[in-house]
């Protein structure tokens, strides 16, 4: 079996387990009765395993070499940290709530600013593992590779440019 297969779910039972974490109240509380289920943590589960579908989908279709899978696990790394950044996020509703209205500005930048490290460390590793891929992976990458980021950051974006039938 490939190590990356062994990392790779266990990854995503870790971004389930924070988006689980940010649905259920966390450390305030929350419980997991019907009061702390709703649409949106539905619409947050569906979009983190549409995010794990996308991922392992893009991951078998490049048939990776041993030599590239240095380059995959530090793309799918830093992925897989965006999509759970933006899960955790997603589950502050009361604490920003709480928030007065500088306070919430000052965090949208904080936000934003950790958005824009995450995402340019994701298109570093992009870089490095598409480098790392033969002129075939690469066609196959070319439409997916972007989609992969879409699905870490948006849950409805996941399905567009994704597999090739």
């Amino acid at each position: 079996m490939h190590r990356g297969w062994i990392v790779l779910p266990a990854l995503v039972a870790a971004l389930v387990a924070a988006d689980a974490s940010a649905q259920f109240g966390g450390r305030h509380g929350g419980g997991r009765g019907g009061a702390g289920k709703s649409p949106a943590g539905d619409e947050q589960r569906a979009g983190v395993d549409q995010f794990a579908v996308v991922l392992a989908e893009l991951h078998e279709d490049l048939k990776l070499t041993a030599d590239q899978r240095a380059a995959w696990d530090g793309y799918a790394r830093n992925v897989e940290a965006l999509a759970s950044d933006v899960v955790r996020e997603r589950g502050k509703a009361k604490e920003l709530s709480e928030m007065n209205v500088l306070q919430r500005m000052d965090h949208a930048v904080d936000v934003a600013r950790d958005r824009l490290t995450a995402m340019e460390d994701v298109v570093a590793a992009a870089k490095k593992l598409y480098a790392a891929l033969s002129p075939g992976q690469q066609s196959v990458a070319n439409p997916r590779l972007a989609t992969v980021i879409a699905a870490a950051t948006d849950p409805g974006a996941a399905p567009a440019g994704g597999r090739r039938k």
